[in-house]
């Protein structure tokens, strides 16, 4: 079971303010969704929330990487589909805040983490006595969608190596949180090839390009960004 970390939520608001959604919210929600927050420890491979159960509040990664994924088939028997790997600052599992649907995907601890979770109890109060907010969760949710479609759209015109660097640079500026960006993404040549719905092999070749072009180097179970200016001049090239 998750345990609570030794600071509280507050403590961890000048790094959720680096965050594009948190930070452009008023700071009377950011106030009411800090001091509802639990924070927690989950370990690697310890489930935040499960495909099937019901809506049990939105979190916030403050430090680790969240796994997002579904099954290929039954959960036991199946094969993992793997959809994205969250970091710090982002905010997730707000989906069925507005459908009141159950989970439609199941979150994991990839690593060790850090997460807050703000509980769905407390998030109907505040909506409940301050309606005005919904827009500002209705902005967290369609973020996300921008980025899904655009993700699809590069899936359907840009030829493998550049969906790969697509991808990267995705992962390098957090998913649009303007001003962050990483240069060592923390994911395996494996797990890129899900995200793709792509071969190991063909992701291995696309990968091994361009560390050829020297745009990036390879790592045990990560990768390295070492001309950012050059990766996006590959996609733009395919524009």
């Amino acid at each position: 079971m998750t345990t609570p970390a030794p600071f509280s939520a507050r403590y961890y608001r000048p790094l959720l303010a680096q965050g594009r959604w948190f930070s452009g919210i008023e700071p009377g929600l950011q106030d009411m969704l800090l001091d509802q927050a639990l924070v927690l420890r989950p370990a690697v491979n310890e489930r935040l929330f499960s495909r099937g159960e019901a809506f049990n509040g939105i979190f916030a990664v403050i430090s680790g990487v969240i796994r997002i994924s579904g099954f290929r088939g039954a959960a036991d028997s199946g094969k993992e589909a793997l959809l994205a790997l969250i970091e710090t600052p982002d905010w997730i599992g707000e989906m069925p805040l507005f459908d009141r649907y159950p989970r439609s995907h199941d979150a994991w601890a990839e690593t060790d983490a850090v997460v807050l979770q703000v509980p769905a109890p407390a998030l109907h109060r505040i909506l409940e006595q301050h309606p005005h907010y919904w827009r500002d969760f209705a902005l967290l949710l369609t973020h996300k969608l921008r980025l899904t479609f655009t993700a699809i759209e590069q899936v359907s015109v840009l030829p493998t190596p550049e969906r790969v660097a697509y991808r990267l640079l995705m992962m390098a500026d957090r998913y649009g949180n303007d001003g962050l960006q990483s240069r060592m993404l923390n994911i395996s040549q494996e797990q890129l090839s899900q995200l793709l719905a792509i071969s190991r092999q063909t992701a291995n070749q696309a990968l091994k390009g361009l560390e050829k072009q020297a745009l990036i180097r390879l790592h045990r179970n990560s990768i390295e960004l070492l001309d950012v200016p050059g990766l996006r001049a590959l996609v733009a090239a395919q524009g």
